[in-house]
């Protein structure tokens, strides 16, 4: 990570090729931008990551909108039924991420247009950057669909070029979402086969070692793991409903009969993402996370978590209780993990808080919660700024892909349904996931011996495998629900989005909401976000006519997406 310096330098803001690079660590190897009229693929490569880092990586403003919007909708974040809560963060908040969106993919036209006005013979070792970036801005793609709905695509990006603003707006018309997602599992088909095909250019991977700053550090069998494990993440995404199905159980059918020809990520030394560097703030996760987490109680855990993780009524564990939990949350000074009750008021939550906060100062625990929260040392940090500086950029687990496998086989997305491998994949995944959680809270750097919270004030003891897999198959049913529930659990806080897109696929597990009468137009959870106000200000002909045809509603809020179910949740009061 120490050479993210040299590779942003040679990678951000090159559509302008004005800005100067001031870094100290910038070397001969990439070329400054504003000294040259010419840009390297593999320069731009790195741009193109590094506009993604907000939305792909463990970054403040992404938890923060996050916890409001989907955090909040999935049930991964506990609601104290706030007034407007089912409103998420507001628009303004949208259109910051819609705009980076199209910053990222705008770098990615730069890096399409140089590759193709390059030579015949210098395509082959550029084209690798050429399929990898299109895969990452794919991948935030995908989330963009998965929020918005239909939003412009093949025909953005270009103002760059020319400055030809209606020329631009004239292209960037907003491409039906159906249609982008059958694209995206085309296209990582294609870089699949690429890397399948043994004929990846050796100098290209050489020159991927020096641009690249995820853990795969340009390893090509790494990078091939990550695109068919996305491919295989999109394609559940689209498998349950919708006018890709067919589209969808190809793609899972073709991976999964062919493991040799596209190999997935399948244990926890392959998880693809990014390593966080203390000494940048774009890449300091646990400053940004704990920034993000321990501000406005975005660290809430949710009642549906403890469901999930078999927490008796008491609130105190005992032996069915999943071996993640004290890993993943603190608890309370008694030991008991308690979360907002949604059929309280606002009020009513403040009035228990406070008072337990008063008993827990008398016993001199100044910091200590009642309700419990994200764990202090794996994640939340200890207070604002002061994270756990190992936390990992994580992008996909082996975890997510062993219950992806379990749901496809158990359903027979594309494959023969079978139990016992749907089975063996569901033990697989929930003892992969168990490792991930307790090695990231015993490799961060807020961790010690002893008291391992800073404010749940418990003993830690790691479970044996053997305990873990026992777990693992004590929970184990042949039924989606199961297998669903433990894939949301295991996107948990990382990937709030992820987890709200099964709940709203699958409708599990079943996430209980109070209606909020506070409020007039927005009284439950929303089915995705409207278009920002920015997109109707200018591109307004191009979002009027997507409007016109996508929203049942003036809001946008309640307009239900393809691939989604109408009501995914369930209203108690």
């Amino acid at each position: 990570m120490k050479k993210i310096y040299s590779l942003l330098a040679g990678g951000i803001a090159l559509v302008s090729l004005a800005s100067s690079c001031a870094n100290s660590a910038y070397d001969d190897k990439y070329a400054d931008p504003s000294q040259t009229t010419t840009v390297g693929v593999p320069q731009v490569f790195t741009g193109v990551m590094f506009k993604g880092n907000t939305w792909m990586n463990p970054i403040y403003y992404r938890h923060w909108i996050q916890s409001t919007t989907s955090g909040l909708f999935s049930g991964i974040i506990g609601t104290n039924n706030s007034r407007a809560r089912y409103m998420g963060s507001g628009e303004g908040r949208y259109d910051d991420r819609w705009k980076e969106f199209y910053d990222m993919l705008t770098q990615q036209r730069l890096l399409e247009d140089t590759y193709e006005n390059l030579s015949e013979t210098e395509k082959p070792s550029n084209i690798i950057f050429y399929y990898l970036g299109r895969t990452l801005v794919q991948s935030q793609l995908h989330e963009m669909l998965s929020v918005f709905g239909d939003v412009p695509y093949n025909g953005a990006g270009t103002l760059w070029k020319d400055g030809d603003y209606n020329a631009a707006k004239e292209k960037c018309v907003y491409d039906d979402d159906v249609a982008l997602y059958k694209q995206i599992l085309v296209d990582l088909k294609e870089v699949g086969d690429y890397f399948a095909s043994g004929n990846v250019n050796t100098v290209g991977l050489t020159s991927l070692s020096r641009q690249d700053y995820t853990i795969a550090a340009g390893d090509a069998t790494l990078w091939r793991k990550y695109v068919n494990s996305l491919r295989l993440r999109i394609a559940l995404h689209l498998s349950t409903a919708g006018d890709c199905t067919t589209e969808a159980h190809a793609a899972i059918a073709e991976i999964l009969n062919n493991p040799g020809q596209y190999p997935l990520i399948d244990n926890n030394t392959e998880n693809m993402g990014v390593t966080a560097n203390t000494q940048k703030d774009d890449f300091n996760f646990g400053k940004s996370l704990s920034q993000a987490l321990r501000s406005s109680g975005m660290a809430a855990c949710s009642q549906t978590i403890l469901n999930a993780m078999n927490l008796p009524a008491n609130g105190t564990p005992d032996a069915n209780t999943d071996p993640r939990l004290e890993v993943m949350y603190d608890c309370n000074p008694d030991g008991q993990y308690i979360a907002y009750d949604v059929m309280m008021t606002e009020a009513e939550i403040t009035t228990v808080r406070d008072q337990k906060q008063k008993e827990y100062v008398e016993r001199g625990m100044t910091q200590a919660n009642y309700f419990c929260e994200i764990d202090t040392i794996a994640a939340a940090g200890w207070a604002t700024y002061q994270g756990n500086e190992n936390l990992f950029g994580l992008w996909i687990s082996a975890a997510e892909v062993s219950l992806s496998k379990a749901e496809a086989y158990l359903m027979g997305y594309g494959v023969g349904a079978d139990a016992n491998k749907a089975k063996a994949n569901f033990i697989e995944g929930v003892k992969q996931s168990t490792e991930y959680y307790w090695d990231m809270k015993e490799t961060s750097s807020l961790h010690k011996e002893g008291n391992d919270s800073y404010r749940g004030f418990r003993p830690l003891v790691r479970p044996t495998n053997d305990a873990i897999a026992a777990y693992a198959e004590s929970i184990w049913k042949p039924t989606q629900e199961a297998i669903c529930t433990q894939l949301w659990l295991n996107f948990g806080f990382i990937n709030k989005l992820e987890a709200w897109n099964v709940v709203r696929r699958t409708g599990y597990p079943v996430v209980e909401f109070a209606t909020d009468n506070q409020v007039s137009g927005f009284p439950t959870p929303p089915n995705r976000l409207p278009y920002p106000n920015d997109e109707l200000t200018y591109n307004s002909e191009n979002c009027q006519a997507a409007i016109a045809k996508n929203y049942e509603e003036p809001s946008g809020y309640y307009t239900n997406l393809f691939w989604a179910k109408k009501t995914y949740y369930k209203m108690v009061r």
